[in-house]
């Protein structure tokens, strides 16, 4: 069986116990932990033991870094640097200059730190017209935004490193009179790049943010974590908007930057595309997702609550 994670430490399965691949829409989409009795490091320390333990898991792969410009690949790129893995860099550049910001950024990024990078021209008009049908069908993903990153890992050689994965925690709730209500939420969308992998019987680390227990577990021990989910970011209800303050207690040069998409320009064709997927698949079967409180996420990987 091909790794997603460090010996498939983590798994996702869909209820009557079908592996990786579900056969109907009726079955409920699942995640489970190998029991993890290591010791939990620092964030930056488990950085690092994860990038060394996918170099050393595929050492025999040129480990390529497929740099958005956001501040997760950022930072994977940042730490494979800072222990000398010395990747390929593609930058990816949608036509008609539409994720500009993006690769401005990127470009910046590794002027600073001295690395060469390949630009990547990628239509997404074309690729919206021609393959996503067939890769939604094969990655079983339903949100066009996330399909284009399966493309990229089928056009790149060596053993492509995608930024993603981040621990993603959201409220569920808009009363703030109540606590605890921050959930470690798991999406069945990102499975789908696991999946195209598998089908491509392509190497990949696709969510590199979930590659160790230690990574995710340090993860929910930074001090911006604590800060949000005990509500100390008045309004926020997810990590996205300042997740670059846990980050730069890891780099604090990591620079600010607007959170962009690329799609801005372009929406009106992922509209498109989403409603003739709403339609092909009688809805949106692939967006199930899981929910963890952070007890509850220390508790299934450790086997014991968050101390």
């Amino acid at each position: 069986m091909m790794l997603t994670t460090e010996n498939n430490w983590y798994f996702w399965h869909y209820a009557e116990g079908s592996m990786f691949d579900r056969q109907t829409d009726s079955l409920q989409f699942k995640t489970s932990y190998k029991k993890f009795a290591g010791e939990i490091n620092s964030f930056d320390k488990e950085l690092i033991n994860a990038t060394n333990s996918i170099r050393d898991t595929y050492s025999n792969l040129q480990p390529v870094v497929l740099f958005s410009g956001g501040i997760d690949s950022e930072l994977v790129l940042r730490t494979c640097i800072s222990i000398g893995l010395n990747p390929k860099v593609y930058i990816i550049r949608y036509e008609n200059d539409y994720n500009l910001y993006d690769v401005s950024y990127a470009v910046t990024v590794c002027s600073i730190l001295d690395i060469k990078y390949t630009i990547i021209d990628f239509n997404l008009t074309k690729f919206y017209e021609n393959d996503a049908e067939r890769i939604s069908e094969l990655a079983q993903i339903d949100r066009p935004r996330a399909l284009p990153y399966c493309k990229f890992l089928e056009i790149v050689d060596g053993l492509p490193i995608l930024g993603e994965g981040d621990p993603y925690w959201v409220r569920i709730s808009d009363d703030y009179t109540l606590s605890n209500q921050w959930r470690y939420r798991e999406l069945e969308t990102f499975k789908g790049w696991h999946k195209y992998a598998i089908h491509l019987n392509k190497p990949a680390i696709v969510q590199f943010f979930k590659w160790t227990p230690g990574l995710v577990l340090s993860h929910s021990k930074l001090k911006w974590l604590q800060t949000l989910i005990n509500d100390g970011y008045y309004g926020k209800l997810g990590t996205n908007s300042t997740k670059i303050i846990g980050y730069r207690e890891v780099y604090p040069d990591i620079l600010k930057r607007k959170k962009q998409t690329g799609f801005e320009n372009i929406d009106h064709l992922v509209v498109e595309f989403e409603n003739h997927l709403e339609k092909k698949y009688n809805g949106f079967p692939y967006r199930q997702y899981v929910d963890r409180t952070i007890d509850q996420l220390w508790l299934d990987i450790t086997g014991h609550t968050y101390d």
